[in-house]
């Protein structure tokens, strides 16, 4: 059990450290070495867990998918039938899971700003909120209708992480009530 704690704090060590540098100084301009070096760790204790700062970012991206899967599952459950109201992302503050969500902020900012490639974390987020919601709809979404859906739960996921916010229910019903008057 020792060496498992060990591990985990070794690996959180690193993921906030590789965080930091990112929102610092961009992922292009970060070496494993100076992860390394945030985390308070040896270059080689790096690669005992990751092959580059690509595989640290594709695992960071996996982990914070399947938070957001199970949040937004729960969260689709809710969904009213007789009217199919889509749940807003805010409404993750309901789950359980968002204080995971809360308490890496830091790692969140970092992926939404990381685009080396198509699998970027905002790409395959907003893949995966589609996904979901479609198999919840009775129509079929048009490119547009994804494209839009899409981006506004992105934005809605980078403006609680770059602003350090939680709506109140007023703001969020408040929120609720624009875009319906918006989409009407």
């Amino acid at each position: 059990m020792t060496e498992d704690l060990r591990v985990m704090r070794t690996k959180r060590s690193i993921k906030v450290a590789f965080a930091k540098l990112v929102n610092e100084k961009g992922f292009a301009n970060v070496t494993v070495k100076e992860i390394a070096e945030r985390a308070i760790i040896n270059r080689q204790t790096f690669y005992n867990y990751y092959q580059d700062k690509y595989d640290l970012t594709e695992q960071l991206n996996d982990e914070y998918l399947a938070v957001f899967k199970r949040i937004i599952a729960k969260r689709l459950v809710n969904i009213q039938p007789e009217n199919h109201r889509l749940p807003l992302l805010s409404d993750l503050y309901q789950s359980d899971e968002f204080s995971v969500l809360w308490d890496s902020r830091e790692i969140l900012l970092a992926l939404l700003s990381i685009q080396y490639d198509q699998k970027s974390f905002s790409a395959r987020l907003q893949k995966l909120f589609i996904k979901m919601i479609q198999k919840e709809l009775p129509v079929e979404l048009s490119d547009i209708d994804i494209t839009i859906i899409g981006s506004f739960y992105i934005d809605m996921v980078t403006f609680i992480v770059k602003n350090n916010v939680k709506l109140t229910d007023q703001e969020l019903a408040n929120l609720r009530k624009a875009l319906t008057l918006l989409i009407q």
